[in-house]
């Protein structure tokens, strides 16, 4: 058995099903081609980042044929422009966030989901002292971890050296991407300038980081240990307190955004968020503001889980709830139907004069705003007539038990 094979045997992927991030590269066709040696079945994962024009392309179709040479399923995501091009965007960064999401899409499809990366030694190496440069702590400076968050990385106990072995005994081709050999990169310049000088003059320096790394880690650990209980609750509450959230110390917040798969900068996002005296959200995240703390889930499930029932009733309550809604029916000239908030929507509130904004009653109620556009409501044509947990249209309440009563309700 090779050191690749080997390698990737230790990890037991026997016991997930199995997603590969191909690029068409040396690391991840290696990877893949040793996954099918072992006979292991994983489904193809291709990003096309549509940044190298004809080459993306080439990229495209030479993992697609890789994919059916062994018979492997295989599915090809191509990131929109808009989100790697643009003034004041991070080409790498904007990168590694779009790709990440996707993994993370297919992680929480299955707790058995494992999607596989071919990050190795050399990778760690440079990672060690970018994260050095920034002035990161042990979290940063610990580099990679072989699995974390359904994510498993075999490799990184091999140099790109043992890789390129593997690949010319085995007549395995891959693709070149010239964008590698560009300087401009502080992770090129590392790779290709700056590392390969120290090795010459340290040979033993991929191991002696590795070391260290190692020793990062398992500080980690054992400060996650710490945390287990509390970050079970919080997990399952949804909410974090201010006061809770400023006794952690700064690598313990790091354990909270692994933990809850955020990014780092939301760390200081949340310090911002707690100085504000509105209520407000993180951007581009689902975290906002509560009354003593945070949270990153509102006080409702999320639209895509809710179940209605639509009914006939006779009478009106004594007590009424929030997730129910009386309408009567001859105020409605057009069937009752479910449907999702629009930014035009506006509803009569029952008690406020005027209309006023569905999206704004969204956004004061906490609903981040990547859910408002999926945040269900009930309407009579183009008219809303209820908000489930929010409002309920002062037009279209029964208020006596007299007419036809049409009850709303979340089930």
């Amino acid at each position: 058995m090779s050191v690749v094979t080997e390698a990737i045997s230790k990890q037991n992927p026997e016991r997930f099903n199995l997603c590969i991030a191909c690029s068409g590269g040396l690391d991840s066709v290696v990877l893949l081609e040793a996954l099918v040696l072992l006979g292991h079945k994983p489904l193809v994962l291709h990003i096309n980042y549509q940044l190298r024009g004809e080459d993306s392309e080439k990229d495209e179709q030479f993992v697609r044929n890789l994919a059916q040479k062994h018979q492997l399923e295989i599915e090809v995501v191509r990131c929109p422009k808009e989100l790697t091009k643009g003034t004041g965007i991070n080409l790498q960064e904007a990168a590694r966030k779009f790709r990440h999401e996707l993994f993370q899409v297919f992680i929480q499809q299955n707790p058995d989901n494992r999607v596989l990366l071919a990050h190795h030694q050399d990778d760690q190496t440079e990672t060690f002292f970018l994260q050095l440069m920034r002035g990161a702590g042990i979290f940063g400076l610990g580099g990679m971890h072989p699995e974390r968050n359904g994510i498993m990385r075999p490799f990184l106990s091999l140099t790109k050296e043992d890789l390129k072995t593997f690949a010319l005994k085995n007549r395995i081709s891959w693709r070149e991407d010239l964008s590698n050999n560009e300087n401009h990169y502080k992770r090129n310049q590392f790779r290709n300038i700056i590392l390969p000088e120290l090795q010459k003059s340290i040979p033993t320096l991929n191991h002696s980081i590795q070391l260290i790394q190692n020793l990062f880690r398992e500080e980690q650990h054992i400060i996650r240990g710490n945390l287990t209980e509390r970050l079970t609750n919080w997990k399952q509450n949804k909410e974090i307190s201010f006061a809770e959230w400023n006794e952690l110390s700064a690598e313990e917040r790091i354990i909270v955004c692994n933990f809850l798969t955020w990014p780092f900068w939301t760390i200081q996002r949340i310090q911002e968020l707690e100085n504000t005296k509105l209520s407000s959200k993180i951007d581009n995240s689902p975290i906002f503001r509560t009354k003593e703390g945070f949270s990153w889930s509102p006080n409702f499930p999320q639209s895509t889980h809710w179940e209605f029932k639509i009914e006939e009733v006779e009478f009106l309550p004594d007590v009424f709830s929030k997730w129910e809604a009386y309408i009567d029916l001859k105020k409605c000239p057009e069937p009752i139907i479910r449907s999702t908030a629009k930014k035009s929507d506006t509803i009569q509130k029952i008690g406020v004069s005027g209309r006023s904004s569905v999206y704004k009653l969204l956004k004061d109620h906490g609903i981040p705003e990547q859910w408002r556009s999926t945040y269900p409501v009930f309407k009579s044509g183009e008219e809303v007539i209820w908000i489930p947990g929010i409002a309920v249209s002062e037009k279209h309440t029964q208020k006596r038990g007299i007419n036809l009563i049409i009850k709303l309700s979340k089930v």
